[in-house]
């Protein structure tokens, strides 16, 4: 696995004498003025996924809020779990807006600046425009209406207060860049082989990956614009979507010890890093435990264990979300050790970090033919039964797989309602990508998904001290600091309603 590369900018030092090779005497070949692009999008790749942040993305915004907030995760800790309990907490609700923008959004608009300025690099600029859709998209799912047409663009234009684009615009230009990013896409130029850790340099996946992230997105506007929802879907499955967990759209890891080298999701329950695992801090929630039991699903002792790593299904156990330290000593079990949290398998640090699996695209492909987006792409029984089968055999990255035994059980007991009502077909569907979402640590989009399909159905909570009135909150609020130092943070709220919890963003008006 080729190492992950930490850049060290250098300095050149000028000499005081003079001679007529100064400029060559005084160049270290060896000490490069300027990083190569390739490593700058490598390092790009890892700022997207969070491994630069000290769990900025991965702990507060994608553990902390969504996965509660979701109720996948849950903790007593009130004092940080704020998604548990539909507050302010230690404000970790800004925390993907604060690590995003000075981090992956300015070193992608660098990137994407470079590699513009010279042809070869067409493949590198295709794959900076399609990165940047990646972390743009779970920018506005969770916030609403966020900079981006001029985000991370300071050093280049010394602009430093960006506007606050709309929600639909900045959908309909990320359909539009990962249109032209996938249509640009060249195998016969040159690739980054070594510093691109997602595909390695395969355009031809990258080309699928554009795709099926734009089915993704496409569907997302199903409730607000469906006109638009079917024609990018129908676009984005005649482009043609990624083949096999193989190709799911992950970066990997060899995890040498360092952050920078670990999945950022793992490094927080591990012990090599946060350690969450160990001193209880986020748990798996009784709602997630619960249907997984119910449904006999198999992956539930490969990505679940109680403290002392036992994963015997019987002795699973999910923390009701909402609950307190008070809270707790009611419950008929009240020693946290004794509740599920992610295993230890689950939990290396060399495991890949999955930003859209395989098993999604079938299943997403499932609801567009169902709603009549697509014709010719198949039945939609098939579309599910492969994403269902594939959602289950996507633990591997853990390095273990159900057994064909528990697997076609697991089908048997959750057949598609092939005879039933269009909801009836959402909910199996959509139940299958929150269970799936959850087996991956992708809570972020997993609670995306949910606000737009309302499936599965979950319960609002009245957690103590709560600040949505006990409904499940629809959005996060933007950071504190920055009515201080932008004030077109206004436009976005007198377009977009209040900045609470509770306020709807565009797509799911």
């Amino acid at each position: 696995m080729t190492k992950k590369i930490s850049i060290i900018f250098c300095l050149v030092i000028l000499l005081g004498s003079c001679t007529k090779d100064f400029q060559k005497i005084n160049i270290d070949p060896n000490k490069p003025s300027n990083v190569p692009i390739d490593y700058l999008l490598g390092e790009s790749e890892l700022m997207v996924a969070g491994s630069n942040d000290a769990g900025a993305k991965s702990w507060r915004a994608n553990i902390a809020n969504s996965a509660c907030i979701i109720q996948q995760l849950a903790s007593t800790d009130a004092g940080f779990y704020g998604g548990n309990f539909y507050t302010s907490a230690s404000n970790t609700f800004t925390a993907y807006f604060d690590g995003a923008y000075p981090n992956a959004v300015k070193s992608l608009v660098n990137v994407i600046n470079l590699a513009k300025a010279d042809a070869r690099n067409v493949n590198m600029l295709s794959m900076a425009r399609i990165l940047k859709v990646m972390d743009f998209t779970k920018i506005t799912d969770l916030y609403g209406d966020v900079p981006y047409s001029e985000a991370g663009r300071a050093f280049l234009d010394n602009n430093f207060t960006p506007k606050y684009d709309a929600q639909k615009d900045i959908y309909l230009d990320m359909l539009k860049e990962l249109d032209e990013s996938a249509t640009a896409l060249n195998a016969t130029a040159y690739v980054p082989t070594k510093a691109d850790y997602i595909y390695a340099g395969d355009v031809n996946k990258w080309k699928r990956a554009a795709y099926t992230l734009m089915l993704r997105l496409a569907l997302r506007l199903q409730k607000v614009d469906e006109p638009t929802a079917k024609l990018w879907a129908a676009k984005a499955i005649a482009g043609g979507l990624i083949t096999s967990n193989d190709e799911t759209i992950a970066v990997k890891y060899d995890a040498t010890g360092a952050q920078l080298n670990s999945n950022p999701n793992s490094w927080i329950f591990n012990p090599s890093g946060q350690n969450v695992a160990n001193v209880n801090g986020a748990l798996w929630s009784k709602t997630l435990i619960d249907m997984m039991v119910s449904r006999q699903d198999p992956r539930i002792n490969i990505i679940s264990g109680i403290k002392n790593g036992d994963t015997t299904i019987v002795k699973q156990l999910g923390l009701p979300n909402a609950t307190d330290a008070n809270g707790l000593s009611k419950l008929p079990v009240t020693t946290l050790d004794n509740y599920s949290r992610p295993s230890v398998p689950m939990i290396a640090l060399a495991n890949s970090w999955v930003y859209m699996s395989y098993a999604e695209a079938k299943l997403l492909l499932a609801e567009a033919i169902e709603r009549g987006y697509v014709t010719g792409s198949g039945l939609a029984i098939d579309a599910f039964k492969d994403g269902q089968l594939n959602a289950l055999k996507q633990v591997s990255i853990y390095g273990l797989t159900p057994t064909a035994p528990r697997m076609a059980n697991y089908a048997a007991k959750n057949p598609y309602p092939a005879a039933g009502t269009l909801d009836d077909k959402m909910k199996a569907i959509h139940t299958e990508i929150y269970l799936l979402h959850a087996a991956t640590f992708n809570h972020i989009e997993a609670w995306a998904n949910w606000r737009r399909t309302g499936y599965p159905v979950l319960t609002n909570l009245t957690p103590t001290g709560n600040e949505t009135n006990g409904t499940i909150p629809r959005r996060l609020k933007y950071p504190t600091s920055e009515y201080g130092v932008n004030p077109n943070i206004k436009d976005a709220i007198s377009r977009q309603g209040a900045d609470l919890f509770t306020t709807r963003v565009w797509w799911d008006k």
